[in-house]
């Protein structure tokens, strides 16, 4: 008995994307303790549902793309293309997940935060899944899904979903996913094509997506050091934190601009996902510098 849930739990944690997902969870908590309110446990019932219906969109995704994760070395060893696991259970897997994730929204929340969270469930695998397998720019659209959990998080804690703060750093995580994908292109471009995914790499210069990635970048470093503007927080330790990590990450992807065989976009990859935690880190900060 023992072995079997230990079993569903880590094909659960396999279907659902676990690090991708904890990544989500992480940003509904940010969001939450962003408003300017008294910290309670009721954190707990945002993260958990936003928990339990990325796992199901994650899983799903993995049922709707099981045919070209066959055909993609990064991927043809999930559960499904794999056959370790078969479809009907992977469904009866998302319908648990989903029911019990919207449920505690819906119980225990507010119907800002569960409609936010069923609309980024709706739009990543009713739209983006299919979007991306007929154009290029579907990362553009699609990454819209990343800048929602902080408006969960902001919402269920009682905050107006259209303050200026809160809206800037779900720009930020939106506008962060894009050149985030584009450097994932470099390293695994020839495994999309492969899938027959439509994809920049193919259809541009490597020095023209190097562009497009740079510009990407520092139209997010411009959206990190927009969020103090937005929740009127003129903290000097702040502007000090926020200017320095920018310029770090600015520089470190300053290769992008002179694309050759020596650059490391592993590298580049690695540093923007933690300019990305450092900024939310900052951010975070100053929420408490200025409370």
């Amino acid at each position: 008995m023992i072995a079997l849930i230990k079993k569903w739990i880590l094909l659960s944690l396999e279907l659902g994307k676990i690090r991708i997902t904890f990544s989500v969870t992480i940003t509904t908590a940010i969001g939450y303790l962003l408003v300017d309110a008294p910290r309670t446990s009721h954190i707990v019932w945002p993260v958990l549902g936003i928990l339990l219906i990325g796992l199901s969109s994650a899983a799903l995704n993995q049922l709707q793309d099981r045919k070209l994760d066959a055909k993609m070395s990064r991927t043809k060893h999930r559960p499904l293309p794999s056959g370790r696991v078969k479809p009907l259970h992977v469904v009866i897997f998302i319908l648990m997940y989903l029911i019990a994730g919207l449920a505690i929204l819906v119980l225990k929340t507010n119907w800002i935060a569960t409609a936010l969270g069923l609309s980024a469930f709706i739009w990543y695998n009713g739209f983006y899944t299919y979007l991306k397998r007929i154009s290029p720019i579907a990362v553009i659209p699609g990454s819209v899904i990343g800048g929602v959990p902080p408006g969960v998080g902001w919402a269920a804690a009682g905050g107006d979903i259209l303050d200026p703060f809160i809206l800037a750093v779900c720009f930020f995580m939106f506008i962060w996913q894009i050149p985030h994908f584009w450097l994932l292109l470099f390293l695994y471009g020839d495994d999309y094509e492969k899938a027959g995914l439509p994809t920049l790499i193919k259809r541009t210069s490597e020095k023209t997506l190097g562009y497009l990635t740079f510009a990407g970048i520092f139209i997010t470093a411009l959206s990190a050091l927009a969020i103090p503007l937005a929740g009127q927080i003129y903290i000097k330790a702040v502007w000090v934190a926020l200017i320095v990590v920018s310029i770090g990450i600015l520089w470190l992807s300053r290769n992008l601009l002179f694309p050759s065989k020596t650059v490391n976009y592993k590298k580049t990859f690695i540093a923007i996902n933690i300019y990305s935690v450092l900024v939310l880190f900052v951010v975070f900060s100053m929420t408490l510098i200025h409370s």
